[in-house]
């Protein structure tokens, strides 16, 4: 039995990682300052590591929750070595991350809105946003080549009816002579 709310628990269960990193980052201006008023440049650089860890890992995490939804659609997502997969009780189907040449972010018939990922050669893959699991393609879509990640973000955070493209293959005009 826990003292906290379960709203508490919610929150913080979600926002973990993010409070690490800022934990670290204070750690790391702690280290700094004891470095600044001691003149004790180990201590300096310590402090800075820290605190660089600290902040580029914060950023990391704070667009990978914001990009993460609520778990109650059908199906699962897993992504391992550089391939998506998304099953379904009715079958699946999988997309390995360099045949993707478009991704798009799609609102349904029924207002659900979904990942479409279409690839060169095979089938287009359709994955509800609020899958079990999907939180995991935030960093499997932000290893696409020039892939905007605050772009990918603000995507899943709009509302209404859309159909946007979110990234495709850059395509490469050469000159015939």
């Amino acid at each position: 039995m826990s003292f906290l709310r379960p709203e508490i628990t919610r929150w913080f269960a979600r926002w973990a990682e993010s409070v690490g990193a800022v934990i670290l980052a204070v750690a790391g201006l702690w280290f700094l300052w004891r470095g600044f008023t001691r003149f004790n440049t180990v201590l300096e650089l310590i402090g800075l590591v820290l605190l660089v860890l600290g902040a580029a890992a914060f950023w990391a995490s704070f667009q990978r929750t914001r990009f993460a939804r609520a778990k109650q659609g059908p199906g699962l997502v897993e992504v391992t070595e550089r391939q998506i997969s998304y099953m379904t009780p009715f079958g699946g189907d999988s997309i390995d991350l360099d045949a993707i040449t478009r991704l798009e972010l799609r609102s349904g018939v029924d207002r659900e809105r979904s990942w479409v990922l279409t690839q060169t050669a095979g089938p287009t893959l359709f994955i509800p946003v609020n899958a079990a699991g999907a939180d995991r393609l935030f960093d499997a879509f932000s290893a696409l080549p020039d892939m905007d990640s605050a772009r990918l973000v603000a995507a899943v955070n709009a509302t209404g009816d859309q159909r946007d493209v979110i990234w495709r293959v850059a395509t490469q005009i050469r000159a015939l002579t």
